[in-house]
């Protein structure tokens, strides 16, 4: 599943000029993997998007992740700002992004990864 074409969409778009903090529409889904907390407010973190769950979670390497949209993120007065990334095994990543969230996380609870693990960036390794 790993890579997901929305990624090429994105550099494409932005190498024609559009803004990598619009790029990413407000209905992607927008994933952080792992278990570890959120970090705190104002602090800039990873993630992954995709126009679904699916796409969006192939982007992690991690079983578990939170989940939200960028629209909830921005509604919520946050960035969501389109950063391709070398995975850490140097695999590129058009699917990153960083996010910054002013307040209260708009992410959802840990969940199970819906991407096997086989499927993933790194093949989830």
């Amino acid at each position: 599943m790993f890579p997901h074409p929305c990624g090429d969409q994105f550099e494409r778009a932005v190498a024609a000029g559009a803004d990598p903090r619009t790029v990413i529409p407000d209905e992607y889904v927008v994933v952080r993997g792992g278990t570890k907390p959120l970090p705190p407010p104002g602090t800039v973190f990873s993630t992954s998007v995709g126009p679904t769950l699916e796409a969006a979670g192939c982007g992690v390497q991690h079983g578990q992740l939170r989940a939200t949209t960028a629209g909830a993120i921005r509604a919520a007065g946050g960035v969501v700002e389109w950063v391709p990334q070398p995975s850490p095994r140097g695999t590129m990543n058009n699917q990153h992004a960083h996010v910054t969230e002013p307040g209260p996380t708009v992410f959802s609870e840990l969940a199970p990864n819906p991407v096997p693990r086989r499927q993933r960036i790194d093949q989830g390794v």
